[in-house]
């Protein structure tokens, strides 16, 4: 099983279930995504929200749960354990310009020394990054998949202001800021898409459990990119792939 069979309760309307330590750090995201999705479809008359983080799992209902409810629940999850399957999910390609105006942060940490911020980001766009959960800002979605020779400590006096689509580092996430605020982390390169667009459902096209890959484009690229609302608002390439657990 890949919840615990205890749980808690959350005040009057919130109950906690707690993850298997022993699950697939890489597919329980995309497990706890899928769960969230269906136990919200098939108890949609009494949960207001499921919401996770890598060790938890907590269920809002709009009243107070009975226990008939409760064990309704339980049931079900057992039979969701049971049911083994396949989660599908995408592989996004987000291009991306690290010219010199969009990565001032990588450039200051390296001490101005070009070679090393070019090796850098050479070895960062050939990773591949697996989304984990949302947070901070909407549509700011924490990426895992750096290596710790990748790892850039957060700076040690914020940002007051990060642009739309500016990549950065904090320690060991990838993160891309989907509108203007100010920030902590490193900046490293910047992306012409929109990240969170209310207007569209869902308004974020990244799910908890996809991956992404980084292109890196040109200043010229991402100028023409910039100004255009097509180019900014049209979905990223992507590819399915399936999760089997």
């Amino acid at each position: 099983m890949f919840l615990k069979k205890e749980f808690k309760s959350f005040g009057k309307r919130a109950i906690i279930f707690f993850v298997n330590d022993k699950q697939n750090i890489k597919e329980i995201v995309a497990i706890q995504s899928n769960f969230c999705e269906n136990i919200q479809n098939e108890f949609n008359y009494y949960i207001e929200d499921a919401i996770f983080t890598l060790k938890e799992i907590t269920i809002i209902f709009k009243n107070s749960p009975t226990n008939y409810l409760l064990n309704k629940i339980q049931t079900w999850i057992k039979n969701f354990d049971l049911n083994k399957g396949i989660i599908e999910r995408s592989l996004w390609e987000i291009p991306v310009c690290f010219d010199l105006d969009f990565s001032k942060d990588l450039y200051e940490y390296f001490n101005n020394n070009k070679l090393d911020c070019d090796q850098y980001i050479s070895r960062f766009i050939k990773r591949t990054f697996n989304v984990y959960h949302y947070g901070f800002l909407p549509g700011f979605f924490y990426l895992r998949g750096l290596p710790k020779s990748l790892y850039l400590p957060r700076k040690a006096t914020p940002s007051s202001s990060v642009e739309p689509g500016t990549l950065a580092v904090g320690g060991s996430y990838v993160g891309i800021y989907p509108q203007n605020s100010p920030g902590g982390w490193q900046r490293i390169g910047r992306c012409y898409y929109s990240f969170f667009n209310k207007s569209k459902n869902p308004p974020c096209f990244a799910k908890p459990g996809d991956r992404i890959i980084f292109k890196n484009i040109q200043l010229e690229e991402f100028n023409k990119k910039i100004i255009s609302s097509a180019a900014r608002n049209k979905l990223p390439k992507s590819t399915p792939f399936e999760i089997i657990y």
